[in-house]
């Protein structure tokens, strides 16, 4: 390296051949300050474009199919008029007594109602995917009346063999 910077100091005078005015230093400045502040163009691969569309698809598939689920959800309740539900607490309120009786006559008893009525509560668990359907209204309404009404009888019934065996 020392050799390098003595052969510089001694031939500097044949290395400064040109001479440039304080200008041309100037405009030569003022050219790297342009290519300094150019914006240089971004390219993004196009495989990137399709992965961002991609996810931007996804989320919005996910948000239009929770909207339409609520969507649906909301329109079984609006089916089901307010007749339908104060029918379904009234029928639950009575079913829930009995099964109380029963359980206070019968702790066994009782396990083996829930049991069996699961079937029942299969059964109208259909009557309302038939009825957010819209398949005909009336006659699943009425079904599913008459699936509580069967409850409540069944419930009865078992009422009424327990106070039998009780009282003898």
């Amino acid at each position: 390296m020392n050799e390098l910077k003595n052969y510089v100091d001694v031939n500097r005078e044949s290395f400064e051949v040109y001479e440039y005015a304080p200008e041309d230093w100037n405009a030569i400045a003022a050219k790297l300050d342009e290519t300094k502040s150019k914006h240089k163009s971004v390219n993004i691969p196009l495989k990137y474009i399709w992965r961002a569309a991609a996810v931007v698809l996804l989320a919005f598939g996910a948000v239009f199919y929770t909207s339409w689920i609520n969507w649906r959800s909301q329109n079984l309740d609006m089916m089901m008029s307010n007749e339908l539900r104060e029918a379904e607490f009234y029928y639950n309120d009575l079913i829930a007594v009995k099964v109380a009786e029963i359980g206070r006559l019968d702790r066994s008893a009782e396990v083996e109602v829930f049991r069996n009525m699961e079937e029942l509560d299969q059964a109208f668990l259909e009557l309302k995917r038939d009825l957010e359907d819209n398949a005909d209204n009336e006659e699943v309404l009425l079904a599913m009346m008459n699936n509580y009404k069967i409850k409540l009888e069944i419930l009865e019934q078992i009422l009424q063999q327990l106070e039998a065996r009780k009282a003898l």
